[in-house]
């Protein structure tokens, strides 16, 4: 029997929603597409990119995001259904592969036509969204198992043996992040991660793809102490009926650790919700559509929607000036902040540039509204734009992807760099913001063996992405989606005190108030419908609360899962809360609101800026 379609069909009957059958001939792309992408090369197979969750890259013909060629073969990468542009970008290829790598240097919808010469294992993302994940396994039919290669090259130019254990965390990470029924689902009692047993040739040494697999019992359990408020977390894979767009806004009362409701924005089919922020009477909720083009504004109490304003390319994070109201977002297909203003209908004031090709992502505006700080994720770059004369300073050669950034009141930042600081695996850098200088980079992975997988300290992140500082100034917070790791970096030592468990895809971090005094912070994943609390007094995690509603009928799919954006009310953050603070006993508040305001202490309320005390905001 063909040795790809014995392999192909043992995933797919093994995994249910999986079939890897090679294409052997041109029949899944038009001609159009050809002549598009490359005269004269007839692919046997594509992917297409679509806004799915899971099935980001998506072979047309079974639905699958990986596909298997032979040697010479070419395949068809493109845009389908997509509300934004992307790119199509090799995250790791065969060392020595011809016209490797691939890489667009900025977002389109342009399609590419790859031949693939060597065999092994090549995956492509989107430097906007780089979740995104496509496979292509080139096999050699007359060898044992599916051929991935003795090594891999990363995008950062490190080299690994496909034996490494960094290399079996892509492929497991792979596996996970393509595949909704792998994700870690807690209304179940346990995770049990099942690959088949399909033989992997890793240069010469065979194993079972089911060596990767993993089993844990899930635990739920509340916080001994509630919080103050409310947490909203963007379940951003959430599939709804009545709109063909995934995602949700998912708020959670934090007294009892329960939903209170799920903003799915149906009349408006909301499409890939990613973060949030609110403005000082907490009365409306401005909400990113990161794989659209549009800021959505609904109200917190009622959850109506009031509009959905057309911004740009790819608006990731939006964030308001704690004076005015007034907004900042991020557009991560593009190369600008645009402003706006706040309430009910905000309209686009100005934008300023954060230089080419840059691709702002989570980005931070300063407790005192002078400035955003943007990570400009295609570029490797941090901008310091002034907000009122709009001219923007660049620090160049952060790092490889830094997707989030946070800025204290003394002048400092940290950049979480997505790929790392090359040599570095797995940095944060931090900025002087001053200076505009890079003052040094914190190894996250410092106590990590890529090669063994061995650990001997803390110092172990992987992917960092959300990276908030606490609002005590005292540690940065950073969720790493790979290692899936939480780690907690002392900012008077830059050492990393404690790495926490998180979950597959661990990716939103935002502090909150515990009632009492003290906070919270609110750990969201991709892969897992769980949130995580870590009680910052004891730097552990203190509860998981689960974010799925089985009482919602009208949620069809992935309850609960895609956490990204993390928005606690009250901000916790110094500069933001104080004007909310103001404003108690005007009328201007709602009596819930009052109420929260009541409930905190003088040290969360943040009557007076304390000196040194950092504020951060949700990237």
């Amino acid at each position: 029997m063909n040795k790809f379609r014995t392999l192909t069909s043992a995933i797919a009957l093994s995994l249910g929603t999986m079939s890897f059958i090679p294409a052997a001939s041109a029949e899944t792309t038009s001609e159009e597409d050809v002549i598009l992408s490359v005269p004269g090369v007839m692919p046997v197979a594509a992917l297409e990119m679509t806004d799915e969750p899971g099935t980001w890259f998506k072979d047309p013909t079974d639905g699958d995001s990986l596909v298997v060629v032979k040697p010479g073969d070419a395949v068809l990468i493109k845009m389908t259904d997509v509300n934004a542009e992307h790119t199509i970008t090799s995250l790791l290829w065969q060392p020595g592969a011809a016209k490797f790598p691939v890489d667009q240097d900025k977002p389109s919808s342009a399609s590419v036509t790859q031949t693939f010469d060597k065999p092994g294992l090549y995956v492509f993302t989107c430097k906007v969204h780089p979740y995104m994940f496509g496979a292509v396994v080139v096999d050699d039919p007359n060898t044992e198992g599916l051929d991935l290669g003795s090594e891999i090259q990363l995008v950062t130019g490190a080299k690994v043996p496909t034996t490494s254990d960094i290399a079996k965390k892509l492929l497991r990470t792979f596996f996970v992040a393509t595949t909704p029924s792998l994700w870690r689902d807690y209304s179940k009692p346990n995770w049990d991660l099942k690959l088949p047993s399909i033989p992997l040739n890793l240069g010469g040494t065979v194993i079972g793809l089911d060596a990767l697999n993993v089993s844990m019992p899930n635990k739920l359990f509340n916080p001994a102490t509630p919080g103050v408020g409310e947490v909203w977390v963007n379940a951003q894979f959430e599939t709804i009926k009545g709109k063909s767009k995934p995602g949700s806004a998912t708020q959670v009362d934090a007294e009892n650790w329960t939903i209170k409701k799920k903003v799915k924005g149906v009349d408006i089919n909301m499409n890939n919700p990613h973060n949030m922020w609110t403005d000082r009477t907490y009365k409306y909720i401005y909400q990113t559509e990161w794989f659209d083009k549009r800021l959505v504004t609904f109200d917190r109490e009622t959850g109506q929607i009031y509009g959905a304003l057309t911004v740009g390319q790819s608006p990731s994070h939006v964030m308001s000036r704690p004076s005015d109201d007034s907004l900042t977002v991020a557009l991560n297909g593009e190369e600008r902040v645009l402003k706006l203003t706040g309430g009910k209908h905000p309209t686009a004031q100005d934008s300023v540039n954060t230089g080419p090709n840059s691709g702002p992502h989570g980005h931070h505006v300063t407790h005192d509204g002078k400035f955003a700080l943007t990570p400009n994720a295609l570029a490797g770059s941090v901008s310091i734009v002034d907000l009122d004369s709009g001219q923007a300073s660049t620090v160049p050669n952060v790092g490889v992807i830094p997707i989030a950034i946070w800025g204290d009141a003394t002048d400092k930042a940290y950049v979480a760099n997505l790929l790392g600081t090359p040599p570095l695996l797995s940095t944060l850098s931090v900025i002087d913001t001053k200076s505009k200088q890079k003052i040094k980079d914190i190894n996250l992975a410092a106590d990590y063996d890529p090669i063994s997988g061995k650990t001997t300290g803390e110092a172990y992140g992987l992917l960092p992405i959300q990276t908030p500082i606490s609002p005590d100034g005292k540690y940065v917070v950073t969720a790493n989606t790979l290692s899936a790791t939480i780690t907690i970096t002392d900012t008077s030592t830059h050492k990393v005190l404690k790495s926490l468990p998180c979950e597959p895809g661990c990716h939103g971090v935002n502090f909150g108030m515990k009632k009492g005094g003290g906070y919270y912070a609110y750990v969201a994943s991709k892969f897992a419908n769980d949130l995580i609390v870590v009680d910052m007094d004891k730097l552990e995690i203190a509860g998981r609360v689960l974010l799925a509603d089985a009482k919602d009928a009208d949620i069809v799919g992935n309850n609960g899962m895609g956490g990204q954006g993390v928005l606690p009310l009250p901000i916790a953050d110094h500069g933001w809360i104080e004007e909310t603070a103001k404003l108690s006993g005007s009328g201007q508040l709602a009596a819930e609101v009052e109420a929260w305001l009541g409930a905190l202490t003088t040290a969360q309320r943040g009557v007076e800026l304390p000196q040194k005390v950092v504020t951060g905001a949700q990237p």
